[in-house]
Parts: C-alpha cells; structure tokens; sequence
C-alpha cells in the first residue's frame, strides 16, 4: 500500500472520462462520464439513502449483509493486482471509522502508524497484488462500521474501466465501461 498524488492518477481519471463534483466540507464525489459508461448498477436495500440512479441503472436490492458480502466479491473480481482507493473525505474519518475492526490487521496497523500526515488529505492509496486481503478488509470495515457519507470511497482498478463508491451502510454504485465487464462483475450479487 502506498499513497500517491492526485497527479500521479489523473491520467487514468481522464481515460476512464471520471469527473469530481466538490461537495460540503471539501468532500469530492467522483462520477464517470455518460458517454463512457456501458452500464450502472447500484447495490441499495430500504435501510441506506437512495441511489440516485436513473432509468439507465440496474438497481439491486440487498440486504446489509448481502450488500457488503457483494461488495467483497465484486472487489475479488475486480482486482488485477493494482486497485486505488480514493476518499470522499479525508483520510481521517476513514481511518477512524475502521480502527477498531482493522486492529487486527498487521499491514494495515503497520501501514496506519506511517500514514500519520497523510490523514488530512484525499491523496489516492494503492493496493498492490499482496495488499487485496488488506483492501477487503478496508472496505468490509468501513461499510459496518461507518457512519456517513464522507466515509465512503471510490474503488478504481487499474486496467478496468470499472468505477465503485462504496459508502457506510450503501448504496453501492458501480460504472463499467463496458456491459460484459458489468455481467461479469453481476456474478458476484446475483449468486
């Protein structure tokens, strides 16, 4: 795991036509563009906020166990060995948010004791190869143990058009840039 400089992935935001909406207290929503995207899903149950989506998006309703399990699977899909992670917020609120449930996890503890002066930025974090136990766990974490939207992040695979925002309790939206990759990644909150 390694933070990176928001210049370093602009080029990957650009490729993949994804857009920043600044929100509230420097919290940043990131969206992918109409004409890029193949197909929207959303992951929502009664007890989370409403999706947003429209027409165009395929909505599934989970319950909160069933949503983060999914989301857990469509990570494992997903992942090809490089996958950033970008706030809503700060770095802080998310590290708060999982530090109890994560307490348990050697590289993420490791990890969190060098992150120190990175918790008031949004600087984008890498997860290599060996980091996707640690990224599930991050992610799992967060979804129980989170309490607002500026926890949530935005999961971007490098080498996939795929953009997902994983928020505390859901929704969960996810934008392919292609629909094969959409029915592929279904599989895993569909079964």
């Amino acid at each position: 795991m390694d933070f990176l400089s928001e210049q370093d992935i602009s080029d990957l935001l650009n490729e993949l036509g994804v857009t920043t909406l600044t929100e509230g207290d420097g919290c940043v929503l990131l969206e992918m563009d109409p004409s890029k995207v193949g197909a929207k899903h959303c992951l929502d149950n009664e007890g989370c906020m409403p999706c947003g989506g429209d027409e165009d998006t395929r909505c599934f309703d989970l319950s909160p166990e069933k949503m983060v399990c999914s989301v857990v699977g469509a990570i494992h899909r997903i992942h090809e060995g490089r996958t950033i992670v970008v706030p809503v917020g700060k770095w802080r609120s998310v590290f708060d948010a999982v530090a109890f449930s994560m307490a348990e996890d050697e590289p993420w503890q490791e990890f969190d004791a060098s992150a120190t002066i990175k918790l008031n930025t949004r600087d984008p974090l890498l997860f290599e190869t060996g980091d996707e136990h640690t990224l599930v766990g991050l992610i799992t974490a967060l979804m129980n143990d989170g309490e607002s939207w500026e926890q949530g992040v935005f999961i971007i695979p490098v080498g996939a058009p795929i953009l997902l925002h994983a928020q505390p309790g859901g929704p969960v939206r996810l934008w392919f840039g292609n629909s094969p990759l959409a029915d592929e990644v279904c599989e895993a909150y569909t079964i």
